[in-house]
């Protein structure tokens, strides 16, 4: 009986698990909450901020990119809250076992009390026993109820006590005849339980592998629409069902490996700008077409509207221009035989010595992508 109890209670700490581990998807769907404000947080911790490395792994998978954030959010809020949180349920948990065996005792000394004595009038045909009041499991489970009633109430005693009337095994519902000697076995075998390492094991095995599923149900809410523009490589940052794809933040066609079929040199040629829409672009069956049919032919549920080009996308060019002074050397790398195009004028406002990127540096960050598309990739823990 006290192991079918246990096993009983052991799926009400499964269930706090749980919802621990939806607590912190929560906390990080607060802060990631769709696609679209997932790869703005991108955008602005790369080339916004100047953060070069970033800029490179944005620019070699923008999906593996958005993952690396996600999983440092993640991280950090599991870092933060789980540890206090987990403390919480395994206090929470071990103190219902507590109050569990101090409630069979109270029990058990009120039936000892209450309990007749045998009559000398004993039924001579079934013995002393059968003139004696027989207890049940019921019984036990309506005092634990009452039990609830005459204690200082507070969130948790109510709710163990709910948890402990309630997952006491129906299929368990037989007569006690020795309420004294029941308890002291039942205390004994509870106590054993909370004392072992067996439930925190259990709560840090469950945890782990709750905050996983978590993750993945997270991520999926936040990765959204897996299109790219075909230009310049964003990725599409559309919410929901759509038919159309968009992205806020373009790149240079030249940062997604597109060069000049004669010469060579990158394109830098803003997605949304005339230049672009003058252009021509190599189709899938081999023939050069101008945008408009280019995306008719081969990508027709993309459509580049030149009404977008405004301050933010002004803003988003000097980004870009920084981006490239400041990453070419990897880019070029990366690209060969792109040829090494870059105005001096960029050169010349953009360039931050010291702190540009160098082939060594595109090796780390091919490393980390690779990482991250394996799943390997482990956040910092600092």
């Amino acid at each position: 009986f006290a192991g079918l109890y246990h096993r009983s209670l052991t799926h009400w700490l499964d269930h706090e698990v749980t919802q621990l581990a939806a607590d912190v998807r929560s906390q990080v769907l607060q802060e990631m909450p769709d696609p679209q404000k997932s790869s703005e947080r991108a955008f602005q911790q790369s080339f916004a901020a100047r953060s070069w490395p970033d800029v490179l792994e944005y620019i070699l998978d923008m999906n593996a990119y958005l993952e690396k954030l996600y999983l440092i959010v993640f991280h950090q809020r599991k870092r933060a809250y789980v540890a206090a949180a987990q403390s919480r349920v395994e206090k929470r948990i071990l103190g219902a076992y507590r109050l569990l065996v101090e409630v069979i005792g109270h029990w058990a000394r009120r039936e000892v009390a209450t309990s007749p004595r045998p009559s000398l009038q004993a039924d001579v045909v079934k013995g002393v026993a059968a003139s004696i009041e027989q207890r049940s499991v019921r019984d036990l489970k309506d005092f634990i109820s009452a039990h609830a009633e005459r204690v200082p109430r507070t969130a948790d005693t109510a709710e163990a006590h709910r948890q402990l009337a309630e997952r006491l095994p129906a299929t368990a519902d037989f007569n006690i005849t020795d309420p004294k000697l029941f308890a002291e076995t039942l205390q004994a075998r509870i106590s054993d339980f909370a004392d072992s390492p067996e439930i925190r094991e259990r709560l840090a095995v469950k945890l782990d592998k709750a905050l996983r599923e978590q993750s993945v149900q997270a991520w999926s809410l936040i990765r959204g629409c897996s299109e790219h523009c075909p230009l310049c490589g964003s990725k599409c940052d559309r919410v929901g069902e759509h038919a159309r794809h968009h992205c806020s933040h373009h790149l240079f066609p030249a940062f997604h490996g597109w060069m000049d079929r004669n010469t060579g040199m990158p394109s830098f040629n803003y997605c949304l700008s005339d230049e672009t829409r003058e252009g021509t672009y190599e189709c899938k069956d081999g023939v050069w077409r101008k945008l408009d049919e280019y995306l008719l032919m081969d990508h027709p549920n993309w459509t580049l509207l030149r009404d977008d080009y405004g301050a933010a996308a002004e803003r988003d060019v000097q980004h870009l221009r920084a981006a490239w002074v400041n990453c070419r050397e990897a880019l070029l790398e990366y690209f060969s035989p792109m040829a090494d195009g870059c105005p001096e004028e960029w050169v010349q406002d953009y360039l931050e010595e010291g702190r540009a990127l160098t082939k060594a540096d595109l090796q780390v960050a091919k490393e980390t992508i690779r990482r991250l598309r394996n799943h390997t990739w482990v956040p910092p823990s600092d």
